[in-house]
């Protein structure tokens, strides 16, 4: 991939120059300051790079240099053109000159790679929620923002602050960005990064199903014509599986082709690109032959370009339309679309090792992750339980699973996912569900019963998932398995049946709501907040403390584990074929079509499977259980609070500290005390500090909480301007992948998309101040701005013209279906602990009027329990009288329809 790392950016601002001198092998552009001594902005680029300046008359105004570069050596084909602009913004600027710089910005960034550099002078702006208190900097903010441009630079540059700074259209533009050391006797920090220029074409030898071409109809027939019931007389469960497996994949080899798997790059074939359209592309440039030659007339060869481009919108158009319509049930297939546009593509390595030898072959890294991801399991522990004996009377009942539960279950897959070891693709199993039910139903029943896992069951492929950070550090990916989907179909029958033996033994833990039904992060946020704001409103302090295991879900011991389950009262069976499901795994890293030798998965519950997440549920049902404070989990985060008003207070914490500590190295499962902090809340609080182990834990001040980030002043401003921040960049990908600005396409793509971060869990975190609610209203401005048509009318008048609610009214509907929920629908046992029906109920109340009650602090009013009461009281009968959610949310609209 084509890189320049020979790009040198200068910005002098006070001292004199003698710019004629230049540097050798580099092409100067530069702007000298009108008045004054010295300063003025240059840029240098190599003079190998195709490169030309922009010039206008707006720019002129500005100190500010402008250029567009495509990367390359002119001697082979260049990328997509960049343009790069240098500019200083001086502290004492007027608004009148910063609203022509920020012109400049919107006339350059038109092409969607722009890349802008400079010392801009906003010292108050806190980039990691792209927010400030300072009118001039929010001015600067909304202008980057309109024009979806994103700031890159995280470390200050000079002194504690963001000066400088590195705008860009699009965040793929540029990698390996470092802040620091001087250039000359400069006091700003030196940004040094690379620009990505042409496309990395590394091949696969992956070669994948084109569906496209399959004949679904004759594979039907094929597999119709199989006499499974004789065909498995006398197989044992491995033998039959194995016989369904390769007869499977030999039927599908015949009706389906396979074809290349498809990279990003720019000689990659356009998805609007059909056959028809390249007969017309060919009719055009025929014609233009024809003309030069003298043939037929420039007017002829026109109207054979309006043709043309015409067809080419049209498929363009169609594409996109396509992709809004089905973007709710694949949006994987948007992101394709987009990705095909990127200048990059997130790859792999070069890995170092701990010794700091690079690795940089697809089958070394591939070796080299795997060796990392099996070295964080825990050893297996044996005779920790005896097979033989029955624990609380489990029942050992035949577990029998019909065909129409396995058809369903088929029908219900995602045919868009990929596939596992057993090369058994989801779209084939779907398309055959009907065909392949009964065989099927025929090996689970088998398998469950006598207990025998077949080997393609017990294995997964590990897919690693780059995170952030180097990313030569294997610890900076993530390891996806895909593991059979065959077996997934039968995890989803045990799960259920799991699910409704803990019910009736009541085994569940009361404090998860991870994976659990009818919770979720916001009812853990909303039931653990409201004792938090309730202590804080009654005028006491409040500690939260945050613990993180260590990859938790790879750490799991079997052993221990198993013993668990033993006292769940789960069926024997089922028990049984879990323990041997979960015995004798084995993973290997696919990277690239090159695959990793075997490494044995001593334990953990398997990440992408279906029972994995509820065997680590149960795994630490009995965490917390004695706690005499506020505790909460999710999944494996878990968060402890309590009052700390007095040293009592701080002991009773830190004693809940320790019998955690405890259950941990019972347990096997370490946390990681680096990522565990304490949060301190409330006036006068004393700042206690508490132990984890013998490592004391870091003070924070704000904390990302289920991907919610709270602060120790709880005004929610830092989470509203992160969602903001999150919605803008996939409205910008949105603005540089989509040509079309139908109101078919975007509307779609923005409700899909871009809202639901303006939403996510909103009902906990709803904005406290009118200057946060606008913010996050702006962005709904902004999308609906982009829609053709509707630029010239006012915010109301396209919000009805599209549909569209805005955000304060969405806020206020959501919060009444959280309270439908909590009062008569799926979490009425969470609803009795947040909410007190009336006393005082008359014939003219809805019948489920709410308790009002007092309150002190703002935080505590704008809290969901006590906000949504008075508007929830208001509603008729009709309405909280419905008889389902979705019959509530129908009569709901009604009544609030005249709102805007």
């Amino acid at each position: 991939m084509a890189r320049t790392s020979v790009l040198i950016i200068l910005v002098l601002q006070k001292c004199s120059h003698d710019w004629a001198t230049g540097i050798e092998g580099y092409v100067l552009f530069r702007k000298d300051r009108n008045k004054g001594k010295g300063g003025g902005v240059a840029l240098y680029i190599n003079d190998e790079i195709e490169c030309k300046e922009i010039r206008s008359d707006e720019m002129d105004m500005t100190e500010s240099v402008w250029a567009t570069i495509k990367l390359g050596k002119k001697t082979i084909r260049a990328s997509p053109g960049i343009v790069l602009g240098v500019c200083y913004r001086p502290p004492g600027s007027n608004l009148d000159m910063d609203r022509a710089l920020f012109n400049v910005f919107n006339k350059v960034n038109t092409n969607g790679n722009c890349v802008i550099m400079g010392d801009f002078n906003f010292p108050d702006i806190d980039w990691r929620t792209s927010a400030s208190n300072n009118n001039r900097a929010q001015i600067f903010l909304d202008a980057i923002a309109d024009g979806f441009l994103q700031q890159v630079v995280a470390e200050p540059t000079r002194g504690d602050a963001i000066l400088d700074l590195v705008l860009v259209s699009n965040e793929d533009l540029i990698e390996e960005m470092v802040v620091g050391d001087n250039l000359g006797s400069s006091d700003h920090e030196l940004i040094q990064f690379k620009l990505n220029g042409r496309i990395n074409k590394n091949k696969s030898a992956t070669r994948v199903f084109d569906f496209k071409r399959a004949d679904f109809q004759k594979l039907r027939k094929l597999v119709r014509e199989v006499d499974w019931t004789e065909e498995f007389m006398g197989l044992k469960v491995e033998e039959a599986w194995d016989y369904f497996k390769l007869k499977l994949q030999k039927l599908s080899e015949a009706c389906i082709p396979r074809k290349g798997k498809k990279f990003i790059g720019r000689s990659c074939r356009p998805s609007w690109m059909s056959k028809h359209l390249r007969e017309v592309i060919k009719k055009k440039q025929k014609a233009y032959r024809e003309w030069k030659k003298g043939g037929i007339s420039k007017e002829s060869y026109l109207i054979e370009v309006r043709i043309c481009r015409d067809k080419v919108r049209q498929a363009k158009s169609q594409v996109e339309l396509d992709l809004a319509k089905g973007i709710k049930t694949n949006s994987k297939r948007f992101y394709s679309h987009i990705n095909r546009k990127k200048t990059k593509k997130e790859e792999v390595g070069p890995l170092k090792t701990e010794d700091g030898v690079e690795v940089k072959d697809n089958l070394g890294m591939a070796q080299y992750l795997n060796k990392y991801f099996a070295s964080v399991f825990n050893k297996t522990k044996e005779d920790l339980r005896d097979n033989g004996s029955m624990i609380n009377g489990n029942e050992d009942m035949e577990v029998d699973i019909t065909i129409s539960e396995v058809e369903a279950k088929l029908k219900q897959l995602n045919g868009t996912k990929s596939g596992g070891p057993d090369n058994l693709h989801p779209r084939i199993l779907k398309e055959l569900a009907q065909e392949i039910a009964s065989p099927l139903a025929r090996i689970f029943n088998e398998s469950v019963n006598s207990g025998v896992v077949p080997y393609d069951w017990r294995i997964a492929n590990i897919v690693p998932i780059f995170k952030k950070g180097k990313k030569s550090d294997p610890s900076n990916y993530r390891p996806v398995s895909l593991t059979s989907v065959v077996c997934k179909v039968l995890e989803k029958i045990l799960k259920e049946k799991v699910v409704k033996d803990i019910e009736v033994n009541g085994k569940w833990d009361k404090l998860q709501h991870g994976f659990t039904k009818g919770r979720s992060c916001q009812t853990n946020l909303i039931s653990f907040f409201e004792r938090v704001t309730d202590f804080l409103d009654k005028g006491n302090t409040v500690d939260l403390i945050y613990l993180d295991f260590s990859k938790a879900f790879d750490t799991v011991p079997h052993g221990e584990l198993l013993v668990k389950l033993d006292k769940m009262g789960i069926n024997r069976k089922i028990e049984r074929w879990i323990g041997n499901w979960l015995k004798g795994r084995l993973q290997r890293v696919l990277l690239k079509g090159e695959l990793s030798s075997w490494r044995e998965v001593t334990s953990g519950v398997p990440q992408g499977s279906v029972l994995g997440p509820i065997l680590f549920n149960l795994f630490i049902t009995d965490l917390g259980t004695k706690s005499g404070n506020v505790l909460i989990k999710f999944a494996d985060d878990t968060k402890l609070g309590g009052i700390a008003n007095l040293e009592k207070d701080r002991d009773t914490l830190q004693e809940d500290l320790d019998d955690l500590v405890n259950w941990s190295n019972r347990n096997r499962m370490k946390f990681n005390s680096e990522k565990c902090k304490v949060m301190h809340l409330g006036i006068n609080n004393k700042n206690f500090s508490y132990k984890l182990g013998t490592h004391q834990l870091e003070v924070t001040e704000e904390e990302k909480d289920l991907g919610v980030l709270v602060d120790h002043r709880m005004t929610m401003s830092c989470q509203c301007d992160m969602a903001v921040k999150k919605a803008n960049v996939i409205l910008g990908c949105i603005r540089r992948g989509i040509s079309s600005r139908d109101k078919e396409v975007l509307v779609p793509l923005y409700k899909a998309l871009v809202r639901p971060h303006l939403e996510y869990c909103v009902q906990f975190w709803s904005p406290m101040f009118k200057k946060d609610e606008f913010k996050l209203e702006q962005v709904q401005r902004r999308a609906t701005r982009m829609i053709r048509g509707m630029e010239n009318l006012s915010y109301e008048r396209r919000l009805r013209e599209l549909g569209l609610f805005s955000l304060t009214k969405r806020r206020l509907r959501g919060d009444m279906i959280a309270l439908y929920k909590y009062i008569r629908g799926i979490n009425t046992r969470e609803g009795e602990e947040l909410f007190k029906l009336s006393t005082n109920v008359d014939t003219r109340t809805n019948g489920y009027k709410l308790a009002t009650r007092k309150f002190r602090l703002e935080i505590r009013r704008r809290f969901l329990t006590i906000r949504g009461v008075k508007f929830w009281n208001s509603l008729p009968r009709e309405v909280v009288g419905a008889k389902d959610l979705s019959c509530f949310k129908i009569k709901l609209d009604k009544f609030m329809e005249e709102m805007v």
